[in-house]
């Protein structure tokens, strides 16, 4: 009896019973709370990754559908001026067919017509004069205006263009030389004397000289002898320009130009 008594009370103590450790209860919230926040940090990433992916889709379809655009625009204007140049070619074959039933009875001064093709040509360079299909338009539209005297139309086919070839020094020499001519014609030799010193000034003008010799010119033509002739002796006094793009020997040809025009000032 006594002995019951004695193991009954020994499985009432306390001191005996079984309780959660403290340490160990404190690791589990810990790796509760490392848990929760590797979960967050995996859903970041799995959302950062869904994010990227949907900004390179879009910007990979809006790249295709921004490239067929221009591919279909490139296509329109390709069309637009092998179109016309058809006609050019039409009125071309129309005038050697007409020399051909003539039989050397044409006038010496006899050309083909071009009208059409050219009207048309300088009209596209007017609708697309960012375009370097609308350069090429426009210089051919112009270099024949210029031929059959007709300055007005084409000083305006030139001019539209003229912003937007500063990028292309060999086309905005042409323009721009092109155009002091046509301002020369009418008389307004300050524009023109303008134009040609933008030409002068470009970094990858071949021959600036040659601009130079119009200017010399016009100075001349204008009156202002003394400004014309300290052009006409820089140009003969230049001998840098000389090079390889200078085969047909420009620069030579160009200051003995120079001379004689400067023996005009000195009668």
């Amino acid at each position: 009896m006594i002995r019951q008594l004695r193991n009954t009370s020994q499985n009432n103590d306390p001191s005996k019973t079984e309780i959660i450790s403290p340490k160990r209860s404190s690791v589990n919230s810990l790796f509760e709370e490392t848990s929760y926040r590797a979960i967050k940090v995996a859903q970041r990433r799995k959302w950062t990754f869904i994010g990227s992916v949907l900004f390179v889709l879009v910007l990979g379809v809006s790249f295709i559908i921004y490239n067929n655009i221009a591919k279909n625009k490139e296509s329109k204007l390709a069309a637009e001026f092998a179109s016309i140049d058809m006609i050019y070619n039409q009125e071309n074959l129309a005038f050697q067919k007409l020399a051909e039933a003539a039989k050397d009875k044409l006038p010496q001064d006899a050309s083909p017509d071009y009208s059409n093709s050219m009207a048309l040509f300088a009209q596209y360079a007017l609708d697309h004069p960012a375009e370097p299909s609308g350069w090429q338009a426009a210089v051919r539209a112009a270099s024949y205006f210029m031929t059959k005297g007709q300055n007005i139309k084409a000083k305006e086919v030139l001019e539209s263009i003229e912003s937007y070839v500063n990028k292309f020094p060999l086309v905005e020499i042409r323009v721009r030389t092109a155009l002091a001519s046509l301002y020369a014609e009418e008389q307004n030799s300050q524009k023109a004397i303008e134009e040609l010193k933008r030409v002068e000034e470009i970094p990858s003008n071949p021959l600036p000289n040659q601009a130079r010799l119009l200017k010399g010119q016009i100075l001349f033509l204008s009156g202002n002898k003394p400004e014309a002739q300290k052009v006409f002796n820089q140009i003969i006094s230049t001998t840098s320009e000389a090079s390889s793009l200078d085969i047909s020997g420009q620069t030579s040809q160009i200051q003995q130009q120079a001379k004689i025009w400067l023996s005009y000032i000195d009668l």
